[in-house]
């Protein structure tokens, strides 16, 4: 059977990002405490970039400064011939520029650097060489280890200590011990050829959940939480210091071993009635509860997790006399340079070729020198690129954010919610010029600091509903309004979302009750069973 093959020739568009695109799209997405990471990475691996030593002290950059210079990633002219002669240049070792190939000059591309780069080689923001940062290193003791710690101190024999060994390194990271005794007397028979009885795992877990912090080694919240309890009524034993406090935390003991499911689901009602005590006691003891722990192991300075990271503004909103002034947060972006001992290494190198021409070491030499000339141009190429990639993230960022300020100019003025007007990333992105895409890059995870707080940037985008005077508002007026309503009602008789929705309606929002539930949830805020208090 004939094959019936035919060629055809077809034209069709396609837009494909260069690689200088596709950094700076990836630099719109990083915080300022990413891009100061990011820096320092391009530091250690491109030689020919350097940090400066000059300049002025400046934390912010102003809009003002950053305004003019093209807004998007674009390849000159010069770097496009820089590439066709690098493309055109013979392989090393494929033999002499006189095969017929262009000869390879390292002078042209010294020339072409000298006018066209010169606003590239100066960073858009100063700092004082003496003003040196440095990122303080703490050490930080896991509660793990300082459970290790307390083992030792404790008079056990050779066997417990080994036993406590496992235990401890059986807790998660919220110091829950979710192993069974079984599962870890098996462990330490075929492990560590240990034999001992569950007895014996279970005294050595008892003196693990009296070491601090309290409430380490239950198996689950209730557990958790009943040991707390246990500990501190043995800690005031010990101390003779009875204030009332112990039969409050005996109160608070039955409730969690025998009601904890009621207690749960606030049913409080049930539980006094079965307990035959009055609501104030009842108060007293749930109260107590509430200051429990439930993740002990996250607890305290000595924690296993992480320091809480500490929020950085990516911009600076300040109202000065009525003027709504925008900066960027540039407080620890080094001053960046182009290595002054590469430009000088590729200047000898076009000297090494100009006076090896029509001499007879020419073709082995100017192959040689070609070679290096390419990976300094390329790692100077690089770094100014970069240098590039950070001026244009800087100016596209700033360009985004003013935009976001004059379109809620009146919010940020006096930060009032019910001046926030409803905003899409289309207006933004329509207002600015840009893709839709690039001004979600921007807002995502930055955060603006204003007079009157410290904001996500994404919390000022909203959709729109109408209210009764058919006036067209922010959904976040809604939420906020919700948020009061819920921190002003009777804790014992918290608002149902129906009655969320009436109280809503008489404001004037017109919302449905799904919606109310869902903004709640959104919100964070639980159904009204669980908000209940005594």
């Amino acid at each position: 059977m004939a094959l019936n093959l035919k060629q055809n020739l077809s034209q069709k568009m396609m837009q494909r990002l260069s690689p200088q695109q596709v950094q700076l799209l990836k630099l719109m997405q990083v915080t300022t405490v990413d891009l100061e990471q990011r820096i320092k990475d391009e530091l250690q691996s491109n030689p020919a970039l350097e940090e400066g030593n000059g300049g002025k002290p400046q934390d912010e950059v102003p809009i003002s400064q950053l305004k003019d210079g093209p807004d998007e990633v674009h390849s000159n002219d010069d770097d496009s011939a820089s590439d066709a002669r690098l493309d055109s240049a013979p392989e090393a070792g494929s033999g002499s520029p006189d095969d017929g190939q262009e000869e390879y000059d390292v002078n042209n591309y010294i020339d072409r650097d000298k006018d066209d780069y010169a606003y590239k080689l100066k960073a858009g923001n100063y700092r004082d060489p003496d003003d040196e940062y440095e990122s303080p290193v703490r050490f930080r003791q896991g509660f793990q280890e300082q459970l290790r710690n307390e083992l030792g101190m404790l008079p056990l024999t050779p066997e417990q200590r080994q036993i406590g060994e496992v235990i401890i390194g059986n807790l998660d990271e919220d110091g829950y011990l979710q192993r069974s005794v079984d599962a870890m007397v098996n462990d330490m028979a075929f492990t560590q050829n240990l034999m001992v009885a569950p007895e014996q795992v279970e005294e050595v877990l008892k003196m693990v959940q009296g070491m601090e912090p309290w409430g380490i080694g239950g198996k689950d919240l209730r557990e958790c939480l009943m040991i707390q309890v246990r500990n501190r009524m043995s800690d005031i034993r010990e101390r003779q210091a009875d204030d009332g406090q112990l039969a409050v935390l005996r109160l608070a003991y039955k409730i969690l071993d025998k009601y904890f499911e009621e207690f749960a689901r606030r049913q409080y009602g049930r539980i006094a009635d079965r307990l035959r005590m009055s609501e104030a006691d009842l108060k007293e003891a749930t109260d107590l509860i509430r200051t429990l722990n439930p993740k002990p192991g996250q607890s305290g300075a000595e924690s296993a997790s992480p320091d809480a990271p500490t929020l950085i503004p990516d911009f600076y909103l300040a109202n000065e006399d009525g003027q709504l002034v925008l900066s960027l947060n540039a407080k620890n972006d080094p001053d960046l340079k182009v290595s002054p001992a590469y430009e000088q290494m590729l200047e000898d190198y076009g000297s090494q070729q100009s006076s090896l021409a029509g001499s007879a070491q020419e073709s082995a030499k100017n192959r040689k020198t070609r070679e290096a000339a390419q990976f300094v141009m390329q790692k100077i190429d690089s770094a100014r690129w970069f240098m590039e990639m950070i001026r244009q993230r800087k100016n596209t960022m700033l360009r985004i954010m003013q935009a976001v300020v004059d379109y809620q100019h009146d919010y940020f003025l006096e930060g009032d919610i019910s001046k926030l007007r409803p905003m899409r990333l289309k207006d933004i992105a329509e207002k600015v010029g840009m893709d839709i895409s690039t001004v979600s890059r921007v807002v995502n995870n930055k955060y603006v600091q204003t007079h009157f707080g410290t904001f996500l940037v994404k919390e000022f985008f909203s959709q729109s509903m109408e209210n009764e005077g058919g006036e067209e508002i922010s959904t976040s007026r809604v939420k906020a309004a919700l948020q009061q309503l819920v921190e002003g009602e009777d804790k014992r008789s918290p608002l149902t979302d129906d009655e969320l929705e009436s109280a809503l309606r008489k404001q004037g929002f017109v919302v449905a009750r799904r919606t109310v539930a869902k903004y709640r949830e959104g919100l964070g805020i639980p159904i009204a069973r669980m908000r209940k208090q005594l």
